[in-house]
């Protein structure tokens, strides 16, 4: 059994001085995890002692030493403001129970906040803090080989990274064996990680979509500097803590794109170490202005081959599919009455060779259904700054669709995962030609066989380094070919299900890439993974846009016993046009329905009070919001709150 200890803690809380009884043990250190950690127990009330009976194993507390808790000591302030938070909402419970986190090592911080990160979604944990400021120096505590008194605590507590309260008492030991799954990854280096500043080309839309963004640049360390137009909401000094400038420039991706981004990094006037964005039509531009200031990136190639879907089909080498490129509805027609091409054999799939967000993608069974899908897709950017209408046109792969997250290190892949991304209302059997390529639901991680798995890995691995990329974050979409897997309704359920015809028995399972995403994944889908496997694809992309490949290395660790629980992203796509009366319909439902809460991590409401709602025809597709839902049960039961969800969601136009 651990020695435990007891001490009394002397503290002003809400302006009365009180002294309060503790008990506290320090357990067994962890090579893994770089630490050991020190349990402190708070009786808040000393005349309920039955509480701590099982920490302290039955113990005898004789003369207790007095610590005297100073309010300005990282420490000690974490003890102190949650007996006044107890204190305050008047919540006394029997014990309050802390866990310190005490490295066993000396070396540099490679994120401050490296304990909230990977704590999220604990449920033991109430709330952890971390005591680290970016890039600081950490000294290893070594303990003495007598025996301990109260003392010690004054002593290595100050070198302390960072506390938790758990949930209580009995949740102590399960949290020490949860913190060998979440911190064992290198975050203490060995040096001190060199500061960076890096260019950020269009900030985003507003904080909602971009809050994490910036908590993980300031927990890194860099200095961050928007480049955006005139007016941007980042460019207000409001935001001056999250930014460290802003230059106003044209951004738009045309020819003089280039020029401009460059002009503009070296009118800074501070160095600047690295440029990213992960707006897709200026993913181009962006490395040819590294190129240009010999900053780090992929080959400006790599980007144009990964953003033309065209491109990208050509030096795949795939059997038995067709796809070719149009110009133009006139280019169509003549290819149609040609004698020297191939019939089409239908369905077939129409998108535009440079685009994003299933934007006019059109699966078509018809001459007549073809012409119309090209001619929507060939206007998409016709005249905009990007100036493409050509069109791609490509057999229909009638297989789970998948979308894969790659952190690529010296061509070799240092972390991979894998969601289902649920059919849309264009895959269905009779679906229209109108119908969307629109995300409905995304499952974390996927329900396919691990050897399709593997064989998915392996594609995207092989086509990124044909595509000629070595370094970086990349979201990768497609579908498995001749899956033993496919979606069906069981039971009212709609899930993939083993696939018993007995056709697909004798075909070897292949990938078919839809397209490589040069760039971490959507917000929502980087906060997913975020939340399921504790990797953050943002924090990532940056330190590889500045060249910090050794922290890189080291964040891209997930949690040892794999993804914490299962995980569905619930689309709430927009049903018709209008404008939207409700203030926060995602927000609303769940105050609605407040027993879905502790189901319910997270969501974002896109579409609030007063936005136009484009409707499902539009060329441009967008959500009302929608929801993380999670099960640690099992991934029937996060499907089951999602089709709830689905059920009784609803909201209001004017």
């Amino acid at each position: 059994m651990i020695p435990t200890y007891t001490c009394l803690l002397a503290a002003n809380v809400q302006g009365k001085e009180i002294t309060i009884p503790a008990y506290w043990a320090i357990n067994a250190s962890c090579p893994q995890r770089h630490c050991r950690t020190l349990d402190l127990v708070v009786n808040w009330r000393p005349d309920l002692n039955t509480t701590t009976e099982s920490f302290l194993g039955g113990g005898k507390c004789d003369d207790p030493q007095l610590i005297h808790l100073d309010n300005a000591s990282p420490w000690c302030n974490f003890i102190i403001s949650n007996l006044q938070r107890l204190e305050r909402y008047g919540g006394r419970d029997d014990a309050i129970s802390i866990k310190f986190i005490l490295p066993d090592r000396s070396g540099f911080c490679v994120r401050s906040d490296f304990l909230q990160w990977r704590l999220a979604g604990f449920d033991a944990v109430v709330a952890a803090r971390g005591f680290l400021k970016p890039r600081q120096e950490i000294s290893g505590i070594t303990l003495p080989n007598s025996n301990l008194d109260a003392s010690i605590l004054s002593q290595i507590l100050p070198n302390t990274v960072g506390a938790m309260i758990v949930r209580d008492i009995d949740a102590l030991d399960a949290t020490e064996a949860e913190l060998d799954n979440r911190l064992s990854f290198p975050w203490i280096s060995p040096s001190c990680p060199p500061f960076k500043r890096i260019a950020w080309v269009r900030g985003r839309y507003n904080m909602d979509h971009s809050e994490r963004i910036w908590e993980s640049a300031s927990a890194l360390g860099i200095a961050v500097v928007i480049i955006d137009q005139e007016g941007h909401w980042l460019q207000d000094p409001h935001w001056d803590h999250i930014r460290e400038g802003f230059i106003a420039a044209n951004i738009d991706p045309d020819a003089g794109f280039v020029d401009r981004l460059v002009s503009a990094v070296r009118s800074y006037g501070k160095p600047i170490d690295g440029i990213t964005t992960v707006s897709n039509k200026r993913m181009v531009g962006v490395a040819r202005a590294c190129e240009r200031l010999g900053l780090p990136t992929s080959p400006s190639e790599s980007f144009i081959i990964a953003a033309d879907k065209y491109r990208s089909r050509e030096i795949e080498p795939y059997s038995g599919v067709t796809a070719f490129r149009v110009l133009s509805v006139e280019d169509l027609k003549d290819r149609l009455s040609s004698n020297q091409q191939p019939p089409i054999q239908y369905p077939v799939v129409v998108k535009p060779c440079i685009g994003w967000g299933s934007e006019c993608i059109s699966k078509v069974h018809t001459e007549n259904e073809l012409i119309q899908a090209v001619g929507k897709a060939s206007e998409r950017h016709r005249t905009s700054t990007t100036q493409r209408a050509d069109v791609m046109i490509e057999t229909y792969i009638d297989g789970p669709e998948i979308d894969a997250n790659i952190i690529l290190l010296d061509g070799e892949i240092i972390f991979f995962e894998v969601a289902d991304d649920f059919p849309s209302t264009a895959d269905y059997t009779h679906s229209k030609w109108e119908d969307s390529f629109q995300e409905t639901l995304m499952v974390f991680p996927s329900h396919l066989p691990q050897d399709e798995i593997d064989m998915i890995r392996n594609s995207l691995h092989a086509t990124l380094l044909r595509q000629g990329f070595k370094h970086g974050v990349f979201n990768c979409e497609g579908r498995v070919r001749h899956s033993r897997m496919r979606y069906a309704v069981r039971d009212g359920e709609e899930d993939l299900y083993e696939d018993n015809q007995d056709d697909m028995k004798h075909k070897t399972p292949s990938f078919y890439l839809h397209e490589i995403n040069a760039r971490p994944p959507g917000y929502y889908g980087n906060v997913a993974c975020n939340l399921t496997y504790g990797v953050d694809y943002y924090a990532l992309d940056m330190l590889c846009a500045v060249g910090d490949l050794e922290r890189f290395r080291s964040l891209a660790h997930t949690f040892m016993r794999g993804p914490q629980w299962w995980l569905v992203i619930a689309m709430i796509p927009e049903e018709k046009e209008g404008v939207m009366k409700t203030g926060d319909a995602c927000g609303e439902f769940l105050q609605k329905f407040g027993d879905l809460n502790a189901a319910v991590p997270g969501y974002m409401t896109w579409k609030k009070g007063g936005s136009k709602l484009q409707g499902p025809s539009a060329s441009q597709l967008s959500f009302v919001g929608y929801f993380y839902v999670v099960s640690r049960k099992s991934r029937k039961e996060a499907l089951r709150s999602v089709r709830r969800i689905k059920r009784e969601f609803s909201y209001e136009l004017e």
